[in-house]
């Protein structure tokens, strides 16, 4: 996609929170680089913003869990030089004991919420650092600092992105990149309808803890330019997050956040 244009690349594409941001990106004269494994969605999504803007938008059907087909995605990206923003967002999730999943899930997981975004950033951010402008997303969750028993691989990953972000926008210091760790707590996106979480009681989730995919895009993008890493959509979200980053309270979080072991060996993907 070569242009002057200023382009945006994002993971996950096909739905949830990969769509809205394409859909507010387009809006924002942005050239989109969709990229998701389900072929048919995000080539449908593509039809949709093709429909109803004129920015030029490229679809690109890939396993970002495969090593082999993420080198190729990143040595695609390296060669763009125009690319202003990449969200890292595609995941999935399953809240199972860890002996209880299959270890090629867990080698999936790590593959795509830890592997990818590192790769992918590492191809876009010298050009990124040349021009002086750019930004990084890395779609993380409040389950980044609830360490718990039934989302151990989940949580992990998720705390990796945090930190990536962090070290990342510290190396950056004195340039006019961001980074940014998006932290959603519970989001209308489908990801807690799925099989995986078939067992989750979503109704005894309270409804101050839910944020519409647009809240989350809006408080995304608003605070990227503000330099905030860490960013928590919702008011009170917010004032939770802060809370459970608080060493004196890990205990309470993890007791509160616990599981009990379930036996399905379904998956949840966003």
């Amino acid at each position: 996609m070569a242009s002057d244009q200023k382009v945006a690349v994002v993971t996950g594409a096909a739905g949830g929170l990969g769509a809205c941001f394409a859909r507010k990106l387009a809006e924002l004269d942005y050239e989109l680089i969709l990229i998701d494994r389900r072929e048919d969605d995000v080539n449908r999504l593509c039809g949709e913003l093709r429909s109803i803007s004129n920015t030029k938008v490229e679809p690109i059907a890939a396993d970002l869990c495969d090593n082999e087909a993420v080198a190729e995605l990143a040595r695609r990206l390296a060669a763009l030089p125009h690319i202003e923003l990449l969200i890292n967002n595609a995941g999935f999730g399953f809240s199972q004991d860890f002996v209880d999943v299959e270890i090629q899930r867990h080698i999936d997981m790590i593959a795509l919420h830890v592997m990818t975004p590192a790769s992918l950033t590492h191809a876009v951010l010298p050009r990124m650092i040349e021009r002086n402008r750019g930004a990084i997303i890395n779609v993380s969750s409040l389950g980044a600092w609830t360490p718990s028993a039934g989302s151990v691989q989940y949580c992990s990953t998720k705390a990796y992105l945090v930190s990536f972000s962090e070290s990342l926008q510290d190396e950056l210091r004195g340039t006019k990149l961001r980074v940014q760790a998006l932290c959603p707590g519970f989001i209308h996106t489908g990801f807690h309808d799925r099989d995986g979480m078939s067992h989750l009681d979503i109704g005894k989730i309270p409804k101050w803890l839910w944020v519409t995919t647009d809240e989350a895009v809006k408080c995304s993008l608003q605070n990227l330019s503000r330099g905030q890493v860490i960013v928590i959509p919702g008011f009170l979200p917010r004032i939770l997050g802060r809370c459970m980053r608080m060493p004196m309270l890990q205990p309470l979080v993890r007791a509160l956040s616990r599981q009990p072991r379930r036996d399905d060996k379904n998956a949840a993907t966003r």
